[in-house]
């Protein structure tokens, strides 16, 4: 995943998360068939996106509020050949007192709380949209 798409998903997680990014460890499912590329949250997951970045330039992403984000390589134009890194990043349903609740300027009670995130990323090679080998996630926070 190019350094881009990490600092946009670092920064959502720091909004959804406060001072809590990714205490928690992503326990849904990240599954691979043919060419699509699909997220299963699990219980108590939820705002979960799915980042795809891979060969010639190719990105894709996909979210779901409280559903399964999926991508399928072939309609998104990622038919390169190599490797491809994928990033899931969800909120969970844990919540964290914001330290410094912000003033959003529209009035009404400030949000208190914020959820508390999760995240996982791995990486897989395909050649013409079709997955060929998966890499378990190199890293879960």
């Amino acid at each position: 995943m190019n350094k881009m798409s990490r600092a946009c998903a670092l920064a959502f997680l720091m909004l959804c998360a406060n001072d809590s990014v990714a205490d928690e460890t992503f326990t849904g499912e990240v599954v691979l068939r043919g060419s699509e590329v699909r997220v299963i949250p699990g219980p108590g997951f939820s705002h979960t996106i799915l980042t795809i970045v891979g060969p010639d330039g190719f990105h894709a992403s996909a979210s779901s509020d409280n559903g399964s984000p999926s991508i399928d390589l072939i309609r998104a134009g990622g038919t390169g050949e190599g490797e491809f890194t994928y990033e899931v990043t969800a909120a969970t349903d844990k919540q964290v007192v914001n330290k410094n609740p912000m003033d959003n300027g529209r009035g009404g009670a400030d949000e208190s709380t914020s959820l508390v995130g999760a995240s996982t990323f791995g990486s897989f090679r395909a050649s013409g949209g079709i997955i060929e080998q998966f890499n378990k996630a190199a890293n879960e926070n």
